[in-house]
C-alpha cells in the first residue's frame, strides 16, 4: 500500500479549493484513495495549527467548522524524533527552507512514505532531494 505525508498545504485544499483547480481535484483524489483504503496518510502535528492559522485568517466565522472537519478525518501525527530534528536542520542550511517545511519531508522519511505538497517553492528549493511529489503530478 502507497504511504504519504500530506502538508497544509494538500490539506487545506480538502476545505478551501477551488474545484475547477486541477490540483484540488487531485487533493480529493488522494482524500478519497484514503478513505477507500487505498493509501495511508500522516503528517506532523504542526498540520493543525498551520492550517488553523490560514483557516482562521480567510474564513473568520467558518473556520472552526472546517477545523472540526479535518480533525475528524483522523490524520495519524507523526511526532518528532532526533533522528528527523537532524535531517529538518540539515535541509535548513542546505536548501534555505524552513523548519516546519522540512517537517513534513523528515515525516514522509521516518514513514517510508512520499511528501504530497502543493508548495511548488519548496519543492524547488529541495532540488533533487527525493522523496517529494507534487500535488499536480500525483498519479493514484
Amino acid at each position: 500500500m502507497k504511504k504519504f505525508v500530506v502538508d497544509a498545504s494538500v490539506i487545506l485544499k480538502w476545505v478551501l479549493g477551488d474545484e475547477r483547480e486541477a490540483d484540488q481535484r487531485t487533493a480529493m483524489e488522494l482524500l478519497h484513495a484514503w478513505g477507500e483504503g487505498r493509501c495511508e496518510l500522516a503528517a506532523p502535528s504542526l498540520w493543525v495549527y498551520e492550517t488553523g492559522n490560514i483557516l482562521g485568517r480567510v474564513l473568520d466565522k467558518a473556520a472552526q467548522e472546517k477545523m472540526e472537519l479535518l480533525l475528524g478525518l483522523g490524520i495519524k501525527d507523526v511526532e518528532l524524533t532526533p533522528e528527523m530534528s537532524n535531517m529538518i536542520f540539515a535541509w535548513m542550511r542546505e536548501n534555505k527552507v524552513t523548519f516546519y517545511d522540512a517537517a513534513y519531508l523528515a515525516a514522509a522519511y521516518s514513514r517510508n512514505a512520499v511528501l504530497i505538497t502543493a508548495d511548488q517553492s519548496f519543492a524547488r528549493k529541495m532540488g533533487d532531494v527525493q522523496g517529494i511529489c507534487l500535488l499536480q503530478d500525483l498519479k493514484l
